[in-house]
């Protein structure tokens, strides 16, 4: 069987027929760097005191040894308190996120899986939480005490 030139001239303006419309559209423009970068990066210029991921993962390993499997909810209240007494923020906002997630982890009939925890402890870790953010050591120390009276 022979193809002659015309089949194959025929074939190639076909192609290029059909793949037109696809070369004349244009990548969408994306924004110049990483998006997850450039919003870490406005999220730091609107509130400089957050600390900065490397912080963060030097006060979770700090924490990892303190044997969590063994720590409730209320030995890790009572870190916090040590923590914001030697003036270690980072470490005390560690704390109490870790008391926090032990008070939110629960069990929980299916039905009301998706129904928010509402307890008053949550609400004051949250709380002392925040005041920690602001840098009010006092309100933050108060709410934790609140915290730990409540047990």
């Amino acid at each position: 069987m022979r193809i002659s030139i015309r089949t194959v001239h025929a074939a190639g303006v076909g192609i290029l027929l059909c793949s037109a419309p696809v070369l004349a559209q244009q990548a969408p423009k994306s924004p110049a760097g990483d998006a997850a970068i450039t919003e870490m990066q406005q999220q730091q210029r609107a509130n400089p005191s957050t600390p900065y991921v490397p912080n963060q993962n030097r006060e979770a390993a700090v924490a990892d040894t303190r044997d969590g499997d063994w720590m409730d909810a209320r030995q890790w209240l009572v870190q916090a308190q040590a923590a914001m007494r030697a003036g270690d923020m980072g470490a005390a906002n560690e704390f109490l996120e870790r008391a926090q997630t032990r008070i939110l982890s629960r069990s929980t009939p299916a039905a009301l899986a998706a129904e928010p925890m509402r307890g008053e402890r949550a609400l004051q870790i949250t709380a002392a939480r925040e005041a920690l953010q602001r840098r009010d050591g006092a309100e933050a120390m108060r709410q934790i005490d609140l915290t730990l009276a409540a047990r």
